[in-house]
């Protein structure tokens, strides 16, 4: 040991404490716990690993990966919806865009290796599927189906996470599907514990390795207010909070179409229209939601015009079945595009479709 009235170095510090062990392992113990309670940590541990703001600001860093840009970045994305409402058809059209290199959600993607884990799908279910969207037997993907799973990589929250990391980081995989999280992690899904340590490992996988991962997961009973893609997911509130970006998907009843809810911690949020292709087996991309209804809307009020003729906002909202408020500010904004006339008489206001010869 050092004489000077400096502390010494961790490395000699802990020179001493093996050493006071062999003399006296009762002493060395009561020595180690003083020496911690004065420094605060065990002084034989090596000092913390640490950037440093300059480490942080004067570093190029890697730009991130996106499987769809501006819709799918790197990290964890959660795709959550009902039963039967198609996000295996969605997860697998994805994939087999970025094997190809071609289009997803009308989005051109960057061709690479996909991994797609199909826990609840036999090989014959997968060919199947495959076969519809126009698969071929030539582009970098690779396969796990139902019952490989559990024996080549197990739960992920229990060592999992890290034999799956070694296979992403071996192939240097551009994008993964896991379908489904519940397949995946064991344990009750509620707990916010189990689900953390469950999602963790593919989280800093996903980060590690620049590399994209999806896992279909299913929505609770919805009720009441309208959708919300991090508090539908069914389970402990963990799931939406460690996922980088949620997909929500909502079918409309008694329609092919669906609407796709996007947020997340590097995306926008915004909602897509999504219609359903029964041929190709897989989704179109229709554009923002918002606006086509809007659009929707305003079409409505003009269908109604015409059948009206001369009326007043009160009859022209009860015609199309919305809100006064809405209708009044949707008929402002076709007045200032031309597509209706507006009249003031006294105090009552009425709107028309222009004339032909106008």
């Amino acid at each position: 040991m050092n004489n000077n009235n400096e502390d010494p170095p961790p490395a000699e510090q802990a020179q001493f404490l093996e050493w006071a062990r062999k003399l006296d392992p009762k002493a060395a113990a009561l020595l180690q716990a003083k020496m911690e309670r004065e420094f605060g940590e065990d002084p034989t541990q090596p000092p913390l690993q640490l950037l440093t703001a300059h480490d942080i600001l004067t570093t190029d860093w890697p730009e991130p990966v996106w499987a769809i840009p501006n819709l799918l970045p790197v990290g964890l994305t959660i795709l959550a919806g009902r039963p039967k409402v198609g996000k295996s058809w969605l997860a697998l059209q994805i994939a087999l865009a970025v094997a190809s290199g071609g289009h997803a959600l009308s989005q051109p993607v960057e061709q690479g290796p996909v991994l797609y884990l199909a826990l609840e799908d036999p090989p014959r279910r997968l060919k199947e599927r495959m076969l519809k969207q126009g698969w071929s037997s030539d582009l970098p993907a690779d396969f796990m189906c139902l019952g490989e799973f559990e024996k080549q990589i197990g739960d992920l929250g229990n060592g999992g996470g890290e034999r799956l990391a070694r296979q992403i980081e071996l192939r240097g995989y551009r994008f993964v599907v896991i379908d489904t999280l519940s397949r995946a992690v064991s344990g009750d899904q509620n707990d916010v514990a189990v689900m953390t340590r469950a999602l963790a490992p593919i989280q800093a996988t996903a980060h590690d390795h620049n590399c994209p991962v999806m896992m279909p997961d299913h929505h609770r009973k919805i009720t009441g207010a309208g959708p919300d893609a991090i508090t539908d997911i069914l389970g402990s509130t963990a799931k939406g909070a460690m996922a980088d970006t949620i997909w929500g998907l909502y079918r409309e009843r008694g329609k092919v179409g669906a609407k796709l809810l996007i947020t997340g911690r590097d995306v926008e949020e915004q909602t897509l229209a999504l219609s359903w292709d029964r041929e190709l087996r897989c989704w179109h991309c229709e554009g923002d939601a918002h606006e086509l209804e809007l659009t929707e809307r305003k079409q409505e009020i003009l269908d109604a015009l015409e059948d009206l003729g001369r009326a007043g906002v009160v009859d022209i909202a009860k015609a199309v079945g919305q809100p006064k408020s809405n209708t009044h500010n949707r008929l402002q904004d076709l007045v200032n595009a031309g597509l209706v006339k507006r009249q003031e008489e006294g105090r009552r206001v009425y709107y028309e479709l222009p004339n032909d010869d106008n």
